[in-house]
């Protein structure tokens, strides 16, 4: 299972850089084997990732990437966790991730913190986003197909931009040292305006 919704024209651009996410997280595996995931880590591993993708799509990224930061006392040196670039469009994102149970995701607060903080990165007139990944669990036994669409259904409802979601069913039966089955991934983009 997967897919992607973008419902904020100006994060368009990145269409195929989620497209090719997607072959990332395969290609990963394809060569790491199908003993663990990417997208159990962290944020940063989904990032490099997301990065990959840009390059495969024709963009450029650069992490860690050095900013103006807005606040209230004046302008002062941030960092963006992400610049992604075209040659027309650029967009500077701040990520955070988290390991919800399957059947509870309650990611308001969550996307709601990480666009809060990427309020801040770069200018007002420059595009900023709150990137949430997304990587849920199922302690001692693999989700069904049923749970997955419901999953699948929750992440849609979610206030976003855009959405991405994969769900191998190669990776569905992965589980981690405490047993917990991580079935797949999602990454929730949130347009943080000042």
């Amino acid at each position: 299972m997967q897919g992607m919704i973008i419902s904020n024209p100006k994060l368009e651009f990145l269409r195929p850089v989620l497209e090719r996410w997607f072959t990332c997280i395969d290609r990963f595996n394809a060569v790491r084997g199908d003993g663990e995931s990417p997208y159990w880590f962290d944020e940063r591993a989904n990032l490099s990732l997301l990065s990959a993708a840009a390059w495969m799509a024709e963009m450029v990224t650069l992490q860690h990437t050095p900013t103006p930061k807005q606040v209230e006392e004046g302008d002062r040196s941030g960092r963006a966790d992400l610049l992604l670039a075209n040659a027309q469009q650029r967009a500077y994102l701040q990520a955070s991730q988290r390991w919800p149970r399957l059947n509870a995701l309650n990611l308001s607060q969550a996307l709601l913190d990480i666009t809060a903080a990427a309020k801040p990165i770069a200018y007002s007139n420059e595009l900023k986003l709150g990137c949430l990944f997304v990587a849920p669990h199922k302690p001692q036994q693999s989700a069904t197909p049923e749970e997955l669409q419901d999953l699948i259904d929750d992440l849609q409802k979610q206030h976003c931009c855009a959405v991405a979601w994969y769900f191998p069913y190669a990776y569905r039966k992965l589980r981690n040292e405490a047993g917990h089955y991580h079935p797949g991934v999602a990454v929730l983009l949130k347009e943080a305006r000042t």
